[in-house]
């Protein structure tokens, strides 16, 4: 099961570990090869979510939470998730092959029928989506999210489901497969953390990299009025992000509006003796008890090191010096510790409700503030350094997934223009003139395409850890992928 503090702090460090290694990395162009398909007679016959006339009343996490109980010993059967995982990249000729031997075993991926498909057919297709998650009447950070780790089990069904059905030419069928799978992305992205936004994204990229594959197939409807009818963007952070902006309040009520309390030395003491010793429990260190050894000897020292600090920095701000020193050690350090973080917090939660152009250079200089801040021991207890220097990176992956969908959706325009013009991609994208080209948004600037004789590139330098790069080519007549 996913706790969410624990969770959150490991995939930021994973993020930032990606992007480190990421700069070095000599990425090999995606090989794209397209069927020139113009737009469908009724522009909006596909959609990739479900239409208002295919959805109803009702909770999608109800559904969603039956799949595990439809075949309970199918979630812990190793053989069948190892197919799974072989599956979902394989290439389709050998993929045609598999299926029509060994795999015949699993024929109920392709069923309508199933159980499993039925429930996330019908989650998928439920106008609201409730987690129930309870982030007021639990320490937020000790939020058990197994559902969360569930539904990328539940993706990974689908997204071979979908594989499945565009190997054998059903494009309709997988399309609605689709529905449901971007569905649940935007489902699951609904509960208020972080990491459902995440996992949200996660599966949205499961979608798209088949849809990737779809677009490919001769005979394929051309899907961008699809892509561009989505949400922009297509998981929503919001609520995660509000949720996170209040995470440490959510988790410990008793420290908002620190300086309007009048409580006595012992009040102050026990409550940053819970805070440090929680804290420390979490981080691994500490007992946690809330008796009088929960605190280890390195935050005994940052307390007397910073404890000068903090009584300067009330005096700083207006307090008397009288006031300052009237105060009891342990309110001066939960005083000063909160309005640091709150400041540091502020500083970064309020770039992530613009788009990426417009924040780029202001998480830049955050980013780099809050290091700073780390490195100099500004901190007394290390709320920002736990919680904060992850946060951009979930700024990036959520730009990455926008990127996904336009970079898709540009394909979809270079089949649109190749089917009015000889089978032919453009000299430039000023020339696809059919439709609208997105901006790549890390950029706010058109895609970077370069056509040399029958192949053009479509890139893009952004982001570090993984530029978008194809290569693409039209398919010459009658082949099959």
């Amino acid at each position: 099961m996913m706790r969410h503090l624990g969770s959150f702090v490991l995939i930021g460090a994973a993020l930032a570990a990606a992007t480190a290694r990421g700069q070095d990395a000599d990425k090999p162009p995606i090989k794209i090869v397209l069927h020139p398909a113009g737009e469908p007679r009724e522009a909006l016959k596909y959609q990739l979510l479900p239409p208002l006339l295919d959805r109803r009343p009702g909770n999608a996490a109800v559904q969603y939470l039956k799949v595990p109980h439809e075949q309970t010993q199918l979630f812990s059967d190793t053989a069948f998730w190892d197919t799974l995982d072989k599956w979902i990249e394989m290439p389709l000729p050998k993929l045609r092959k598999e299926v029509s031997g060994e795999g015949r075993k699993y024929a109920w991926l392709m069923s309508s029928r199933s159980g499993i498909i039925e429930l996330l057919d019908r989650g998928a297709r439920c106008d609201s989506c409730d987690w129930d998650i309870p982030i007021r009447e639990h320490e937020f950070y000790s939020i058990l999210l197994p559902d969360v780790q569930s539904s990328r089990s539940w993706a990974r069904i689908l997204a071979v489901r979908a594989r499945l059905q565009i190997a054998g030419g059903k494009y309709d069928d997988a399309i609605h497969t689709l529905q449901t799978g971007f569905a649940l992305a935007r489902h699951v992205a609904q509960g208020p953390t972080l990491i459902n936004g995440l996992v949200g994204v996660a599966i949205g990229g499961m979608m798209s990299y088949q849809l990737e594959t779809l677009i490919q197939q001769p005979g394929a409807p051309n899907l961008y009025w699809a892509l561009a009818s989505l949400p922009r963007p297509l998981i929503d952070f919001r609520p995660g992000y509000e949720a996170e902006f209040a995470e440490i309040y959510l988790s410990y009520p008793e420290l908002r509006d620190l300086e309007k309390k009048d409580l006595t030395p012992d009040e102050w003491r026990r409550i940053l003796q819970k805070i440090v010793g929680r804290l420390s429990a979490f981080m691994g260190s500490g007992s946690g008890s809330g008796q009088p050894d929960w605190i280890d000897l390195g935050a005994v020292a940052s307390m007397l090191e910073g404890y000068p600090r903090a009584k300067w920095s009330l005096i700083a701000e207006g307090r008397s010096p009288a006031e300052v020193e009237g105060m009891s050690a342990a309110q001066v350090i939960l005083i000063y510790s909160m309005q640091t973080y709150n400041e540091l917090r502020d500083d970064t939660f309020k770039w992530l409700s613009l788009p990426y152009t417009e924040a780029r250079q202001g998480m830049e200089r955050v980013d780099k503030k809050l290091h700073e801040s780390i490195a100099r021991g500004r901190e007394i207890i290390p709320f920002a350094t736990l919680l904060l220097p992850a946060v951009f990176n979930v700024k990036n992956a959520e730009t990455r997934s926008i990127q996904k969908i336009a970079a898709l959706e540009v394909l979809e325009a270079l089949r649109l223009y190749a089917a009015g013009h000889e089978g032919k991609l453009p000299e430039s994208l000023r020339d696809v003139t059919e439709v609208p080209i997105p901006l790549d948004p890390y950029r706010g600037e058109p895609f970077i395409y370069v056509r040399k004789g029958d192949t053009a590139k479509l890139e893009s330098p952004f982001p570090i850890d993984n530029p978008t790069l194809y290569e693409i080519q039209l398919a010459s007549e009658g082949a099959k992928r």
